[in-house]
Protein backbone atom coordinates (compact mmCIF):
# COMPACT_ATOMS: atom_id res chain seq x y z
CA UNK A 1 0.00 0.00 0.00
CA UNK A 2 1.49 3.40 -1.01
CA UNK A 3 1.12 6.41 1.24
CA UNK A 4 -1.81 7.91 -0.72
CA UNK A 5 -3.75 4.68 -0.21
CA UNK A 6 -2.89 4.85 3.50
CA UNK A 7 -4.17 8.44 3.67
CA UNK A 8 -7.45 7.49 1.99
CA UNK A 9 -7.83 4.55 4.38
CA UNK A 10 -7.25 6.85 7.39
CA UNK A 11 -10.17 9.10 6.42
CA UNK A 12 -12.63 6.47 5.17
CA UNK A 13 -14.64 5.31 8.19
CA UNK A 14 -17.64 3.76 6.44
CA UNK A 15 -20.40 5.64 8.29
CA UNK A 16 -19.65 9.33 7.75
CA UNK A 17 -22.89 10.11 5.91
CA UNK A 18 -25.06 8.32 8.47
CA UNK A 19 -23.48 10.23 11.36
CA UNK A 20 -23.89 13.59 9.65
CA UNK A 21 -27.52 12.97 8.73
CA UNK A 22 -28.20 11.76 12.27
CA UNK A 23 -26.81 15.05 13.58
CA UNK A 24 -29.25 16.98 11.37
CA UNK A 25 -32.14 14.75 12.47
CA UNK A 26 -31.24 15.06 16.15
CA UNK A 27 -31.25 18.84 15.82
CA UNK A 28 -34.82 18.72 14.50
CA UNK A 29 -33.98 19.07 10.81
CA UNK A 30 -35.07 17.09 7.76
CA UNK A 31 -32.11 14.93 6.67
CA UNK A 32 -33.44 14.87 3.09
CA UNK A 33 -33.60 18.66 2.70
CA UNK A 34 -31.53 20.96 4.89
CA UNK A 35 -29.25 23.99 4.74
CA UNK A 36 -25.50 23.46 4.73
CA UNK A 37 -25.28 25.59 7.90
CA UNK A 38 -27.43 23.00 9.70
CA UNK A 39 -24.37 20.75 9.87
CA UNK A 40 -22.82 23.36 12.21
CA UNK A 41 -19.34 22.83 10.85
CA UNK A 42 -19.32 19.04 11.25
CA UNK A 43 -18.43 18.84 7.55
CA UNK A 44 -15.54 21.32 7.93
CA UNK A 45 -12.93 19.57 10.05
CA UNK A 46 -10.29 22.28 10.15
CA UNK A 47 -9.20 24.78 12.77
CA UNK A 48 -11.78 27.56 13.03
CA UNK A 49 -14.47 25.70 11.06
CA UNK A 50 -16.85 27.79 8.91
CA UNK A 51 -15.60 31.10 10.34
CA UNK A 52 -12.08 30.29 9.15
CA UNK A 53 -13.44 29.33 5.73
CA UNK A 54 -15.11 32.75 5.47
CA UNK A 55 -11.87 34.48 6.45
CA UNK A 56 -9.85 32.57 3.87
CA UNK A 57 -12.44 33.24 1.16
CA UNK A 58 -12.48 36.96 1.89
CA UNK A 59 -8.69 37.21 1.89
CA UNK A 60 -8.53 35.28 -1.38
CA UNK A 61 -11.07 37.60 -3.02
CA UNK A 62 -13.60 34.82 -3.64
CA UNK A 63 -17.05 36.12 -4.52
CA UNK A 64 -20.05 35.71 -6.79
CA UNK A 65 -19.09 33.96 -9.99
CA UNK A 66 -15.57 33.02 -8.89
CA UNK A 67 -14.60 29.63 -10.28
CA UNK A 68 -12.89 27.85 -7.35
CA UNK A 69 -11.02 24.56 -7.05
CA UNK A 70 -11.10 22.95 -3.60
CA UNK A 71 -8.07 20.65 -3.44
CA UNK A 72 -8.63 17.92 -0.85
CA UNK A 73 -12.32 18.74 -0.52
CA UNK A 74 -13.16 16.08 2.08
CA UNK A 75 -16.89 15.96 2.85
CA UNK A 76 -17.44 19.09 0.77
CA UNK A 77 -18.08 21.50 3.63
CA UNK A 78 -15.66 24.16 2.41
CA UNK A 79 -16.94 23.89 -1.17
CA UNK A 80 -20.59 24.23 -0.09
CA UNK A 81 -19.70 27.17 2.16
CA UNK A 82 -17.95 28.99 -0.69
CA UNK A 83 -20.95 28.40 -2.96
CA UNK A 84 -23.70 29.10 -0.44
CA UNK A 85 -22.15 32.04 1.41
CA UNK A 86 -20.00 33.65 -1.32
CA UNK A 87 -21.76 32.73 -4.57
CA UNK A 88 -18.77 30.87 -6.01
CA UNK A 89 -18.89 27.93 -8.41
CA UNK A 90 -16.76 25.17 -6.89
CA UNK A 91 -15.16 21.94 -8.04
CA UNK A 92 -13.81 19.72 -5.26
CA UNK A 93 -11.22 16.99 -5.73
CA UNK A 94 -10.48 14.48 -2.98
CA UNK A 95 -8.43 11.30 -2.69
CA UNK A 96 -10.90 9.35 -0.49
CA UNK A 97 -13.77 7.74 -2.44
CA UNK A 98 -16.08 7.72 0.57
CA UNK A 99 -15.62 11.44 1.13
CA UNK A 100 -16.43 12.16 -2.53
CA UNK A 101 -19.62 10.09 -2.29
CA UNK A 102 -20.62 11.81 0.96
CA UNK A 103 -19.83 15.25 -0.48
CA UNK A 104 -22.05 14.61 -3.50
CA UNK A 105 -24.92 13.33 -1.38
CA UNK A 106 -24.81 16.21 1.10
CA UNK A 107 -24.54 18.74 -1.72
CA UNK A 108 -27.64 17.28 -3.36
CA UNK A 109 -29.59 17.37 -0.08
CA UNK A 110 -28.59 20.99 0.59
CA UNK A 111 -29.71 22.13 -2.86
CA UNK A 112 -26.25 23.21 -4.02
CA UNK A 113 -25.63 20.62 -6.73
CA UNK A 114 -25.96 23.29 -9.40
CA UNK A 115 -22.99 25.21 -8.01
CA UNK A 116 -20.74 22.49 -6.58
CA UNK A 117 -19.34 19.28 -8.08
CA UNK A 118 -16.81 16.73 -6.89
CA UNK A 119 -14.28 14.38 -8.48
CA UNK A 120 -12.24 11.61 -6.92
CA UNK A 121 -8.55 12.16 -7.61
CA UNK A 122 -5.11 13.07 -6.34
CA UNK A 123 -3.83 16.55 -5.58
CA UNK A 124 -0.63 15.41 -7.31
CA UNK A 125 -2.39 14.73 -10.62
CA UNK A 126 -5.52 16.86 -10.87
CA UNK A 127 -7.97 15.55 -13.50
CA UNK A 128 -8.68 19.09 -14.70
CA UNK A 129 -7.80 21.38 -17.59
CA UNK A 130 -5.07 24.03 -17.57
CA UNK A 131 -6.00 27.59 -16.55
CA UNK A 132 -9.59 26.66 -15.71
CA UNK A 133 -10.00 28.28 -12.25
CA UNK A 134 -9.94 31.80 -10.82
CA UNK A 135 -8.90 30.58 -7.38
CA UNK A 136 -7.91 27.40 -5.56
CA UNK A 137 -7.99 26.55 -1.87
CA UNK A 138 -5.98 24.00 0.10
CA UNK A 139 -7.51 23.66 3.57
CA UNK A 140 -5.74 21.34 6.02
CA UNK A 141 -4.50 19.07 3.24
CA UNK A 142 -0.75 19.61 2.96
CA UNK A 143 -0.04 17.72 6.18
CA UNK A 144 -0.81 14.53 4.22
CA UNK A 145 1.12 15.54 1.09
CA UNK A 146 4.78 14.51 0.93
CA UNK A 147 5.47 16.12 -2.47
CA UNK A 148 4.31 19.71 -1.97
CA UNK A 149 6.29 20.87 -5.00
CA UNK A 150 4.12 18.69 -7.21
CA UNK A 151 0.88 19.65 -5.44
CA UNK A 152 1.55 23.35 -5.97
CA UNK A 153 2.73 22.78 -9.55
CA UNK A 154 -0.63 21.15 -10.25
CA UNK A 155 -2.50 23.96 -8.49
CA UNK A 156 -0.60 26.53 -10.53
CA UNK A 157 -1.31 24.64 -13.74
CA UNK A 158 -5.09 24.79 -13.32
CA UNK A 159 -5.14 28.45 -12.22
CA UNK A 160 -5.63 31.16 -14.83
CA UNK A 161 -3.05 33.98 -14.92
CA UNK A 162 -3.78 36.21 -11.94
CA UNK A 163 -5.55 33.37 -10.14
CA UNK A 164 -5.19 33.10 -6.37
CA UNK A 165 -4.08 30.08 -4.35
CA UNK A 166 -5.08 30.13 -0.67
CA UNK A 167 -3.32 27.61 1.58
CA UNK A 168 -4.55 27.05 5.14
CA UNK A 169 -2.59 24.22 6.75
CA UNK A 170 -1.10 23.07 10.03
CA UNK A 171 2.59 23.92 9.67
CA UNK A 172 5.74 23.17 11.58
CA UNK A 173 7.08 26.02 13.73
CA UNK A 174 9.52 24.55 16.26
CA UNK A 175 11.85 21.67 16.90
CA UNK A 176 10.78 18.43 18.52
CA UNK A 177 8.73 15.46 17.45
CA UNK A 178 4.97 15.34 17.07
CA UNK A 179 2.99 12.91 19.24
CA UNK A 180 0.53 10.68 17.39
CA UNK A 181 -2.27 10.17 16.67
CA UNK A 182 -3.06 13.55 15.15
CA UNK A 183 -6.32 14.37 13.33
CA UNK A 184 -4.76 13.78 9.91
CA UNK A 185 -2.57 10.76 10.69
CA UNK A 186 -2.24 7.84 13.07
CA UNK A 187 1.55 7.81 12.68
CA UNK A 188 4.44 9.71 11.09
CA UNK A 189 4.23 7.49 7.98
CA UNK A 190 1.49 9.65 6.47
CA UNK A 191 2.24 12.96 8.20
CA UNK A 192 4.32 15.63 6.45
CA UNK A 193 3.98 19.01 8.19
CA UNK A 194 6.57 21.52 7.02
CA UNK A 195 7.55 25.09 8.00
CA UNK A 196 5.94 28.08 6.25
CA UNK A 197 9.26 28.78 4.51
CA UNK A 198 9.17 25.33 2.90
CA UNK A 199 5.68 26.10 1.62
CA UNK A 200 6.80 29.43 0.21
CA UNK A 201 9.76 27.76 -1.48
CA UNK A 202 7.50 25.11 -3.00
CA UNK A 203 5.07 27.77 -4.21
CA UNK A 204 7.94 29.65 -5.82
CA UNK A 205 9.20 26.49 -7.50
CA UNK A 206 5.69 26.11 -8.97
CA UNK A 207 5.90 29.58 -10.50
CA UNK A 208 3.54 31.17 -7.98
CA UNK A 209 4.28 34.44 -6.18
CA UNK A 210 3.59 34.61 -2.44
CA UNK A 211 1.56 37.67 -1.42
CA UNK A 212 1.00 37.25 2.33
CA UNK A 213 1.24 34.91 5.30
CA UNK A 214 -0.66 34.82 8.60
CA UNK A 215 -0.34 32.59 11.66
CA UNK A 216 -3.46 31.99 13.76
CA UNK A 217 -2.00 30.09 16.72
CA UNK A 218 -4.04 31.78 19.47
CA UNK A 219 -7.26 31.10 17.56
CA UNK A 220 -6.18 27.50 17.03
CA UNK A 221 -5.58 26.91 20.72
CA UNK A 222 -8.94 28.45 21.65
CA UNK A 223 -10.76 26.42 18.98
CA UNK A 224 -9.25 23.13 20.15
CA UNK A 225 -9.94 23.91 23.81
CA UNK A 226 -13.62 24.51 22.99
CA UNK A 227 -13.77 21.40 20.83
CA UNK A 228 -12.35 19.19 23.57
CA UNK A 229 -14.66 20.71 26.20
CA UNK A 230 -17.66 19.84 24.01
CA UNK A 231 -16.53 16.30 23.22
CA UNK A 232 -14.77 17.07 19.94
CA UNK A 233 -16.06 17.56 16.37
CA UNK A 234 -18.05 14.73 14.85
CA UNK A 235 -15.71 11.97 13.70
CA UNK A 236 -12.53 13.21 15.38
CA UNK A 237 -11.12 11.27 18.31
CA UNK A 238 -10.26 13.10 21.53
CA UNK A 239 -6.64 11.85 21.80
CA UNK A 240 -5.79 13.21 18.35
CA UNK A 241 -7.22 16.62 19.23
CA UNK A 242 -5.46 16.62 22.60
CA UNK A 243 -2.11 15.84 20.95
CA UNK A 244 -2.65 18.65 18.45
CA UNK A 245 -3.51 21.08 21.26
CA UNK A 246 -0.34 20.10 23.11
CA UNK A 247 1.69 20.72 19.93
CA UNK A 248 0.08 24.16 19.52
CA UNK A 249 0.75 25.10 23.15
CA UNK A 250 4.38 23.97 22.80
CA UNK A 251 4.85 26.06 19.67
CA UNK A 252 5.66 22.98 17.59
CA UNK A 253 2.74 23.26 15.18
CA UNK A 254 0.39 26.11 14.22
CA UNK A 255 -2.36 26.90 11.72
CA UNK A 256 -0.93 29.16 9.01
CA UNK A 257 -2.45 30.84 5.96
CA UNK A 258 -0.41 31.61 2.85
CA UNK A 259 -1.80 33.44 -0.18
CA UNK A 260 -0.11 33.38 -3.56
CA UNK A 261 -1.01 34.12 -7.16
CA UNK A 262 -0.10 32.92 -10.63
CA UNK A 263 1.59 35.81 -12.50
Amino acid sequence: MDYEESVAEHYGSGDVLERLLAAVRNAGGDPDHFASADLRGADQLHIGGPAATSRVAARAGIGAGTRVLDIGSGMGGVARHLAGEFGATVHGVDLTPEFVAVAKELTQRTGLAGSVEFTQGSALELPLADASFDAAVVVHVGMNIRDKDRMFAEAGRVLRPGGILAVYDIMLLGGGTETYPLPWAASAETSFPQPPLAYSDALGQAGLEVDSEAKTLAEGIEFLERALDSGGPLGLAGPALANLLDAFRAGLLAPVEIYAHRP
